[in-house]
């Protein structure tokens, strides 16, 4: 038996463009990774702030997933965290 909210949330979904979704999946690995690693090195929100001179609330922001990253905020945790977190190999022809 399919549930209203179901539908709901099956009809917002549709209204999402396929390169939105796209990147929502992104940024949503990137952060995922970046929690990976944290946890891999027994690194805190709080550390990770302090390293990349950024308030922890920052840092819960790139964690929530969503959120569009730039390269150089890319390279700041990368730095921070002594990991290539995006490592770009070629261009799509």
């Amino acid at each position: 038996m399919i549930k209203i909210e179901d539908d709901i949330f099956r009809d917002e979904l549709a209204k999402i463009s396929p390169i939105d979704r796209e990147t929502w999946k992104m940024t949503d690995a990137i952060a995922a990774r970046i929690d990976e690693v944290m946890k891999r090195k027994g690194i805190t929100k709080v550390q990770l702030a302090r390293l990349t001179q950024q308030r922890p609330s920052v840092v819960t922001k790139w964690l929530g997933g969503g959120h569009n990253f730039t390269c150089r905020t890319l390279v700041l945790i990368s730095e921070a965290l002594g990991v290539d977190l995006v490592r770009v190999t070629g261009r799509k022809k």
